[in-house]
């Protein structure tokens, strides 16, 4: 870390502290002090807390695709690379000691108060569910449209709902029972 420049250590400084601890919880100075940042570079390179949620937000949604995409390159069908889908996010779950999504934990902490980052929420969010529509909607050619688009958007709904249960119960069983079904789904 030490050989990484001000602007880098205090990306992943303000990363891992507003993951594990919280954007409310997570203060600028905390952030300058265990970066070993002097404040002055911090307003050098961020205008804003607000500023540096945004690049946390954008990070993680790059870090995020690029996880997800290893994992499904390595399918051949739809149906497996939905799979696949779930199969990362058991693998994401346990890796970050069910903490989690970044995305649904800042959005609960900042509510409507930053227009931007609720901007950046949104987008990953709209993001990831295309990703695993796109995917859906391959493996269920046998449906009509209709069914096809409502199908597919339950199973983003299963996932975004794995996530929160796994976080609350400390365990993947969520994301196990949600594969379970979507293997009914597209048979």
């Amino acid at each position: 870390m030490n050989s990484a420049g001000p602007r880098e250590r205090i990306l992943e400084t303000a990363s891992r502290l507003f993951y594990t601890q919280g954007y409310n919880n997570t203060g600028i100075n905390q952030i300058l002090e265990e970066a070993k940042v002097a404040k002055a570079s911090l307003y050098q390179h961020f205008k804003s807390k607000d500023e540096l949620g945004i690049h946390y937000l954008k990070a993680g949604r790059e870090e995020w695709f690029a996880g997800i995409e290893k994992w499904t390159g390595l399918k051949k069908t739809s149906s497996q690379k939905l799979i696949a889908c779930f199969d990362f996010l058991e693998y994401a779950l346990k890796q970050h000691n069910f903490m989690g999504c970044k995305f649904i934990n800042m959005l609960t902490e900042i509510g409507s108060s930053s227009p931007l980052m609720s901007k950046e929420i949104l987008e990953h969010k709209e993001k990831l569910r295309q990703y695993i529509k796109g995917f859906a909607e391959s493996s269920l050619l046998n449906k009509k449209e209709q069914e096809r688009e409502i199908i597919a958007d339950s199973i983003y709904l299963l996932f975004e709902g794995a996530i929160v249960e796994s976080k609350i119960h400390k365990d993947t069983w969520p994301v196990k029972k949600a594969k379970d079904l979507i293997k009914i789904l597209i048979g």
